[in-house]
């Protein structure tokens, strides 16, 4: 990128302190099943945090918040589970499954219909998700 489009970025986003200790806020959760996805699933560990390490940066940097991790939950925890049934869950499915849920929410924004779902849910509701997956 050029010094005229990171000049804006940069000067919009924070690097202090709380901005540090909230970049680890999600490692409790990400790590395991990233750690699940390689030692299980023999995922390749370069393509996988790479692909995580990028796609946090260009989040922080564009929409200056962190990308949430309760699809990357969802996603391991189906992978650990399934590791340990006769189901052979394979990298290229969970590639798919990250694919598709990608596509899925770049959709839903691009159209506007997360911004219309989202004036549906009351703040309480809301809360009360935080709550329960807290």
């Amino acid at each position: 990128m050029n010094q005229q489009v990171l000049a804006p970025l940069i000067q919009r986003n924070r690097f202090d302190r709380m901005e540090i200790a909230g970049a680890f806020g999600d490692l409790g959760t990400l790590v395991p099943f990233v750690v699940a996805y390689i030692g299980v699933l023999k995922m390749d560990p370069f393509g996988v945090l790479f692909a995580f390490g990028f796609a946090m940066v260009i989040c922080g940097f564009v929409y200056r918040t962190p990308i949430p991790v309760q699809p990357m939950k969802a996603a391991g925890a189906i992978a650990t589970t399934q590791a340990a049934q006769t189901l052979v869950l394979t990298p290229a499915m969970v590639w798919g499954a990250s694919l598709a849920t990608g596509i899925v929410w770049l959709l839903l924004g691009l159209t506007g219909t997360a911004r219309y779902v989202a004036s549906l849910i009351t703040r309480p509701v809301v809360l009360g998700i935080i709550l329960g997956l807290g």
